[in-house]
């Protein structure tokens, strides 16, 4: 019990720690919210207040969460405890946590929580300029409650980053050609075979996430019991092996011997 609350108040400490870092770097802020805001403003006055017709708004809007978590997890993350370590401050704070597993933890709680305010606020901004959007307001509010349990999956997908032994320029370049990569699999425009959609599900969080949010919220009214296991497989696969980056992550810099 006593051991209990030991660590419950050290997650507390880091987690306020975490809390100032990430909403001083806003860098962080504009990848994840600013920029989709834009592009949806430049579309809905390109459009004359009609970005999304009535039969696609769904899909759209998905397509904007897909990204907002995405590059929250990346950003707001991963990046940050790799930058974290190799600016050796991971092992200074591992030696006062006493374990680095609250310090991922701890990371992952606050993240989870700005990431649900970024899509909160886009989804505001997107019920202010389309009047229309008001009908998907239950599909908002089951997508924040979706989102808290795609977070860690994602975090499980992208976990493998820990281990890599790259600067943190490098390994956000390699992600960024990743997310484009991954989001133009996923566009309107582009029909995919459905063996080949289950393959990306398992290997791509963006299409994992889109088939996600189809299932939870019944978007396409056609969730069958094999998507749905595919769904729960490949998140429990990630979970587990997403631990293994976890535990075995350098406490040291990779890149810096100095």
């Amino acid at each position: 019990m006593r051991e209990g609350i030991i660590v419950w108040r050290k997650l507390s400490i880091l987690s306020r720690f975490e809390l100032r870092q990430t909403w001083d770097d806003k860098m962080v802020l504009f990848y994840t919210l600013i920029a989709p805001m834009i592009f949806f403003v430049v579309a809905d006055f390109s459009s004359h207040g009609h970005p999304f017709g009535v039969h696609d708004l769904a899909s759209q809007l998905v397509g904007y969460w897909v990204y907002i978590v995405l590059v929250g997890v990346l950003n707001g993350f991963q990046f940050a405890l790799i930058g974290m370590r190799e600016s050796n401050f991971l092992k200074m704070f591992t030696v006062i946590a006493g374990d680095k597993r609250l310090i991922f933890f701890s990371n992952l709680a606050v993240q989870l929580l700005f990431i649900e305010i970024e899509v909160f606020v886009f989804d505001v901004v997107v019920l202010i300029l389309n009047p229309a959007s008001l009908i998907l307001l239950p599909m908002m509010a089951g997508g924040l409650l979706l989102n808290l349990i795609l977070i860690p999956i994602v975090a499980g997908f992208t976990n493998f980053l820990l281990i890599l032994p790259l600067r943190t320029n490098l390994v956000s370049l390699m992600t960024t050609g990743y997310i484009f990569a991954g989001m133009f699999l996923m566009s309107p425009g582009i029909t995919l075979a459905p063996w080949l959609n289950d393959i990306l599900a398992a290997i791509n969080p963006c299409s994992y996430m889109l088939q996600f949010y189809s299932a939870g919220l019944d978007i396409l009214g056609r969730v069958s019991l094999p998507q749905v296991g595919l769904l729960l497989g490949v998140a429990a696969f990630y979970l587990l092996v997403g631990y293994y980056p976890v535990r075995h992550m350098k406490l040291q810099s990779n890149t810096n011997r100095y």
